[in-house]
């Protein structure tokens, strides 16, 4: 297993490990194997992406150097279009739609809290991945990491997008924890959900009625402490991710004639205070 990463956290990767921070005990590697993504060799026959948004293109592009000519790719990023943006450089067959189900963050260079339980959940983007599905939920559940597997890899980006999009903007918005955000503003989250919920039905996508309950009862139950990514961006001064969450909700419905009004509100909300300093 190589890693990719870059100053700070790279070099403590690489100089002392990973240490990562459970509820419970504290799990710590010895040096890893580091590289910057200039200087990666490979091939490789599995490569996560597990960057933001903003940083796809520029690693995407770099994919041919390092995947095996049988590799696959799998884009573990917020948001509904890392598997076509990946697809543009190596082929949508050696895509994976896949997401991470986790409550996480940095403590410190080399140091990772993980809140709660983590699932990987994956998806056919193509016809014909079901053997290479079945081969990475078999290494991924080896390693403990237990895998959710999707029919449908629009419905399963699209459910994730159910509680992203509303619990990133509200949580960033007010500088709190997800748990406090369900019960100090769960109208406003309900509505935000309905919206997200509403133009994925749009897009063709099947999702449970009780989808939003679903998000309610586990974040209260496993999610009570999580501090999206975007609280933490917004924390460290960094853009947000608003135009892949956010502004994908509200610009797939303007275009399939959803209306989202709560959604379009946290939105320009969000880019204002991105620009806020």
């Amino acid at each position: 297993v190589s890693f990719v990463a870059r100053g700070e956290h790279g070099r403590a990767l690489s100089e002392r490990g990973l240490t990562l921070q459970l509820k419970d005990e504290q799990v710590s590697t010895g040096p890893l194997r580091v590289s910057t993504l200039e200087d990666c060799r490979g091939p490789f026959d599995v490569v996560l992406i597990c960057v933001k948004q903003t940083a796809l293109e520029s690693v995407a592009a770099e994919l041919y150097r390092f995947l095996d000519p049988n590799g696959v790719v799998l884009p573990m990023l917020n948001g509904l279009d890392s598997e076509e943006q990946c697809a543009r450089f190596v082929g949508a067959q050696r895509v994976i739609a896949s997401v991470a189900y986790m409550s996480s963050g940095l403590v410190e260079s080399g140091k990772v809290y993980l809140h709660g339980a983590a699932q990987v959940g994956l998806a056919a983007f193509r016809p014909g991945q079901d053997t290479i599905i079945a081969r990475l939920t078999d290494v991924f559940s080896r390693a403990g990491l237990p895998v959710r597997q999707a029919e449908d890899a629009r419905t399963m980006l699209w459910q994730k997008m159910v509680w992203n999009a509303p619990f990133n903007a509200v949580c960033a918005l007010t500088r709190q924890r997800a748990g406090y955000v369900a019960d100090a503003l769960e109208p406003l989250v309900r509505k935000a959900m309905a919206e997200v919920v509403a133009v994925a039905r749009a897009e063709g996508c099947t999702l449970p009625e009780a989808v939003a309950d679903m998000m309610m009862a586990v974040t209260r139950s496993d999610f009570a402490d999580t501090e999206p990514s975007m609280l933490q961006d917004v924390r460290a001064g960094r853009s947000t991710e608003v135009d892949i969450l956010q502004g994908a909700v509200v610009a797939r419905g303007a275009a399939l004639g959803v209306n989202t009004p709560v959604m379009s509100a946290l939105a320009d909300l969000l880019r204002g205070l991105s620009h806020s300093g």
